[in-house]
């Protein structure tokens, strides 16, 4: 920028070539969804599509921007303030889920699935302030509190994003669009980290945060285009319920929050499937996805800066090309390498379609065999997954940096298909079992267990991480990814055995 008018013009040439490089991906991604959803009209209808879209650019977003907030930290406070802010998050969410799932139960639910979306936005807005005014000194703690308000602003649209598909959709497309839904989740999940290092790279954080702006009050518009099929529970002409009493009820939810997660896993005696369903989710919660977002980060700081350049593998060259490509600056590698990693999970969820449809073809003779046949598939292939990622995260050290960073890509992108698939008919499962009336709360309840899980997967792996030497690091992370193992053979081999459970489950479909 300052070496006269033609360096400028050079510096401005490559700044957006990595801007474009950096979204190109992002666009190739929404293009092919939009184009297969709607070359599939008797799969899905337009609103359909509207609804996959808006599900798949919210969660990019917030992917976005808490990658942003998270990295910033962990740059400036370092592990232990990286591992607590994620902490505090997932805890404050537990009650923000629970007011979500009260109001998706007594509220029009296109109206929370919009404000939602606006929360966001002014939270944006606020980041940007804060970036451009806020001192040095006090930047870490306002990273903390906005990481903090990005976490609770999903919670609160998720119960009611999770409510909306019985409708927007008919009850025979549900699986298909939950399928799509969780490919867009995965998909914007894992795309957010990559597209965030590419702009942060070549434009600066503020310029980044800046186009976030703009993508999220374009998925306001586009979720007040969505036509949702609702109607409300009626509890306001004299019916005395708890419902009726917004502020006490809401009150209660607060101070009681652990004890409706608790009813909630009691009410499930009657459904043993749903049961071993949330403990096998529980498992992944804990101990699966926290790998991701906290030791992956951590294990990729570590690689010595150079190393990757003085290899000479294929990979390596690879991903020095890309980082040369898009202007990734060497200080912020380790943000690419976790990046890459990330986009193995955007492979995964196309994966997990394919598996989706092969079950609905392979079950096209009995229809009310293919949720259960789904389970026993999603379950089977978690257990194979997790077993190839135990031996890659426990021999990590022997690896090259550049086959570190393969092989990890390789195995989470598996990871990330064979969770989708399992959560797709555990989704379908529970959206045909459960009435309109009860959806939403027990979303809620089962989000914020999932929420506690995480939380105290983050403090295990916190407590792994803050350990002397990268070598006791990953050996204590390898210990609880082996409990994962033994846990999701046990509920494994107990689901294929529950035939009782298995009656459950196809009943529902002879429905």
């Amino acid at each position: 920028w300052f070496g006269g008018p033609s360096g400028l013009a050079v510096d401005f040439k490559l700044s957006l070539f990595s801007l474009c490089a950096g979204l190109f991906p992002l666009f190739l991604v929404v293009r092919s969804l939009l184009a297969v959803a709607v070359g599939w009209q008797t799969m899905m209808d337009v609103n359909a599509v509207l609804f996959i879209t808006a599900q798949f650019g919210s969660r990019f977003a917030n992917s976005f921007l808490t990658t942003a907030v998270r990295y910033e930290l962990l740059e400036i406070g370092g592990v232990k303030k990286f591992a607590s802010a994620q902490v505090a998050t997932q805890v404050a969410r537990c009650f923000m889920q629970q007011i979500a799932g009260l109001l998706t139960d007594n509220f029009p639910m296109k109206r929370l699935y919009v404000l939602g979306e606006f929360i966001n936005l002014l939270l944006v807005g606020a980041l940007l302030l804060i970036s451009a005014y806020a001192s040095s000194e006090s930047a870490s703690l306002a990273l903390f509190i906005v990481n903090i308000g990005f976490g609770l602003a999903q919670a609160f649209t998720q119960p009611v994003a999770k409510s909306l598909p019985p409708a927007v959709v008919s009850p025979d497309d549900l699986a298909v669009v939950n399928s799509w839904d969780l490919t867009g989740d995965k998909i914007g999940r894992n795309l957010a980290p990559m597209v965030f290092t590419v702009l942060s790279s070549a434009l600066g954080f503020m310029t980044a945060i800046t186009l976030s702006f703009g993508l999220c009050l374009g998925l306001v518009c586009l979720k007040q285009m969505i036509k949702v099929a609702d109607q409300v529970p009626d509890s306001r002409r004299g019916a005395s319920s708890p419902t009726s009493s917004p502020s006490k009820s809401v009150l209660k939810r607060l101070l009681n929050v652990f004890k409706q997660v608790w009813e909630g896993i009691l009410s499930l005696k009657s459904d043993r499937t749903i049961g071993l369903l949330i403990l096998n989710t529980l498992v992944t919660n804990m101990l699966v996805y926290p790998l991701g977002s906290v030791v992956f980060p951590v294990i990729f700081k570590a690689i010595p800066e150079g190393s990757i350049e003085g290899e000479g593998s294929i990979f390596s060259r690879l991903i020095l090309s890309i980082q040369d490509l898009v202007g990734i600056h060497k200080e912020k590698a380790w943000m690419n390498y976790a990046a890459v990693v990330s986009l193995g999970g955007v492979v995964g969820p196309f994966l997990s379609n394919v598996v989706v449809y092969w079950v609905k073809a392979f079950t096209s003779s009995r229809l009310e065999l293919m949720n259960w046949v789904g389970l026993i598939v999603g379950i089977g292939g978690q257990t194979t997954a997790l077993a190839c990622l135990l031996m890659v995260l426990t021999y990590v050290q022997s690896l090259s940096a550049g086959m570190r960073i393969a092989c990890l890509f390789i195995v989470w992108g598996g990871m990330t298909a064979l969770n989708n698939v399992t959560t797709i008919y555990f989704n379908a499962h529970t959206q045909q079992r459960l009435p309109r009336s009860e959806r939403g709360r027990f979303i809620a309840n089962i989000l914020a267990l999932f929420t506690l899980a995480n939380s105290i997967g983050s403090l295990m792996y916190g407590w792994a991480l803050a350990s002397a030497g990268l070598d006791l690091q990953i050996a204590l992370s390898s210990r609880l990814l082996a409990l994962a193992l033994v846990l999701r053979l046990a509920l494994g081999v107990t689901l294929r055995l529950d035939r009782s459970g298995r009656e459950t489950v196809l009943l529902k479909k002879e429905e």
